[in-house]
């Protein structure tokens, strides 16, 4: 999953908990909605497809605590209203030209279109 993926998703929102919410509670809301949503009992419906999809995504995320931490700590940087949006650069970082910041130029790609262009 990529640094953006974590900054665009609002896998609370997804699971309808608030961001404090203890995995108890996250367990409990995944598993209402999952139960509402899997594809055996909405067949043919693609919106509940994805929406399935969305929720199994966020819990996945939010169940680990590894993972919900490295979440909770890219959105809170970088997205989400995060100081890293707000903090004086309006639509990015310096030089992004307005462009939206992908933690993934920085690590994911790192040396991977050196010398092009």
């Amino acid at each position: 999953m990529s640094t953006r993926d974590f900054i665009e998703k609002d896998y609370y929102g997804a699971l309808g908990v608030p961001q404090d919410a203890d995995a108890a509670a996250i367990k409990k809301a995944y598993r209402k909605l999952a139960t509402e949503l899997h594809p055996d009992k909405n067949p043919g419906n693609t919106e509940a497809e994805a929406r399935f999809k969305e929720v199994s995504e966020a819990y996945d995320v939010l169940s680990d605590p590894k993972r919900r931490g490295e979440y909770d700590d890219a959105r809170r940087l970088f997205g989400a209203g995060g100081a890293g949006a707000r903090a004086g650069f309006p639509g990015g970082f310096p030089g992004s030209g307005g462009q939206p910041f992908d933690l993934g130029d920085l690590f994911g790609a790192a040396g991977a279109g050196a010398g092009t262009g």
